[in-house]
């Protein structure tokens, strides 16, 4: 059996080829070209289109017998239901509907409510928040079918609109206890009149059409498999779907997620409850992660200097270096205020540029580390964390991050955990097991953390929790 799997990533377009019976993989990956300043509104045909050509080259024209599908989370386009575009997609760090939220957060017993029936803060991530900000624009909603990128592509795929919970679960519109499009909520918000994808189990299938098998170079009816979130996917593709495991990544953004038996909720609003394709996730994600490194790298060191330059000026001996506040793209967890604004603070005048990135690395893990402690609080210590992301390019960062949490970190031997998860779950549908020595042949290296550093780093945090408190909207200093 070969399984083809196609993911439209934050940044990128992915592809995996796997044959079950000769257990050969192939992996292919590339940056989407998107037109326009602001790579968070993209030209959601364009993102297809790119993905099927890169698709097409990975099969080879190859008797494919599955196609699985992974995408992001969070993400907005309304279509008309022949799927003319109407917008474009606003993926999840678009915060065009920060000022809005920041109204409805004022209302408590509002914002208790809606958490509670959705396991989803009052945000501008969220599309049932994109879709009022549209409204409030004049925008006319009924009638329009409102889809994220993954669906899209399914739609596009198979001319079928349909969903599964696990995606439609980081929308704000699905109940979190039944799973099911939350009519209360829709009826609430006045949403009546948009059209929402039928929801299908995460192994329902429907067959590729005659015109997405000429893009893809293959033959029509192939079954296709509903999409996966890749957040949830990598739970699943990291064999972390028992209760008590945490998956942790840090890539464009950071995500702790924990497999619980139910949905969970903060006590402090704090945390989401999602779901991955196989049972419900406790998590905390963050909008500042590899994005913010990229911002300091650019602009400390500029565009054309490698990481593996920067990483010899770095030293955990370094003392009181420069407070990172990663909200550069506003706040999802803990805090949930996406008007918060980051930056450095407590420079000096003899802070280096090393100094400044390394503050940069210290303040992002600190802020993922203040979710871990709230994700703790309500669920428990993990029976493991399985480390994945761009901070395994970086032996520092890494290092770095089991130091501050003060626990194993066990190195995920899977570069592409979604995309691994999504081939799982076709596994999965076709009735095969999950396991397979090609994708498990590998065991996990283990980061253990450095003792001698607690104080340092408890300190370091301190230093961190003080500016975070001051960086409430309208309470916040000068950053640069």
């Amino acid at each position: 059996m070969i399984i083809l799997a196609l993911e439209a990533s934050t940044t990128s377009a992915k592809t995996m080829l796997f044959d079950t019976d000769s257990g050969e993989i192939s992996v292919r990956s590339r940056r989407f070209e998107v037109d326009g300043p602001d790579a968070a509104v993209r030209d959601g045909d364009d993102v297809y289109t790119q993905l099927m050509a890169l698709g097409r080259e990975s099969a080879r024209g190859r008797p494919v017998d599955l196609i699985v599908l992974s995408g992001t989370w969070h993400g907005l386009t309304l279509r008309t239901p022949d799927l003319t575009p109407v917008t474009p997609v606003m993926e999840w760090p678009y915060t065009g509907a920060q000022d809005l939220c920041a109204r409805l957060r004022a209302d408590q017993e509002f914002t208790w409510w809606f958490y509670e029936r959705t396991g989803c803060m009052v945000n501008a991530v969220y599309p049932v928040f994109k879709l009022l900000h549209l409204a409030e624009q004049g925008q006319s909603l009924d009638g329009l079918v409102a889809l994220d990128q993954p669906s899209l592509t399914f739609a596009r795929l198979t001319g079928e609109v349909w969903t599964n919970p696990a995606l439609a679960s980081g929308t704000g519109l699905l109940n979190a206890h039944t799973a099911q499009w939350d009519d209360e909520v829709i009826a609430r918000l006045g949403l009546r009149g948009v059209v929402l994808p039928e929801l299908k189990d995460a192994t329902a299938t429907a067959g590729l059409t005659a015109e997405a098998a000429v893009l893809l170079g293959l033959r029509p009816g192939i079954p296709v498999l509903t999409p996966g979130p890749d957040g949830g996917l990598s739970q699943v593709g990291d064999l972390a779907t028992n209760p008590g495991d945490m998956t942790f990544s840090m890539g464009t953004s950071g995500a702790l997620r924990f497999s619980t038996r139910h949905p969970s909720f903060s006590p402090t609003l704090s945390t989401w409850s999602y779901r991955s394709p196989l049972g419900a996730l406790s998590g905390a994600a963050t909008s500042g992660c590899g994005n913010c490194v990229d911002w300091a790298r650019e602009r400390l060191f500029g565009a054309s200097v490698d990481y593996a330059e920067i990483e010899p000026l770095l030293s955990a001996d370094k003392q009181d270096l420069p407070v990172f506040l990663p909200f550069l793209f506003g706040e999802r967890s803990p805090g949930w205020q996406d008007q918060r604004r980051g930056g450095l603070v407590e420079l000096r005048p003899q802070h280096s540029r090393a100094d400044m990135y390394q503050g940069v690395l210290e303040g992002i893990v600190y802020s993922l580390y203040h979710c871990f402690k709230e994700l703790t609080a309500l669920n428990g210590a993990p029976r493991r964390i399985v480390l994945s992301g761009g901070v395994l390019s970086s032996p520092f960062w890494a290092q770095l991050t089991a130091d501050v949490f003060g626990a194993d970190m066990e190195v995920s031997p899977r570069q592409h955990s979604s995309i691994t998860g999504a081939v799982r779950m076709g596994l999965r549908a076709s009735g095969l097991p999950e396991t397979h020595p090609s994708l498990d042949g590998e065991e996990p290296r283990i980061v253990h953390p450095r003792t001698e550093r607690r104080a340092q780093y408890d300190a370091g945090f301190a230093r961190y929790l003080e500016q975070y408190g001051r960086s409430l909207p309208g309470t916040e200093r000068n950053t640069v």
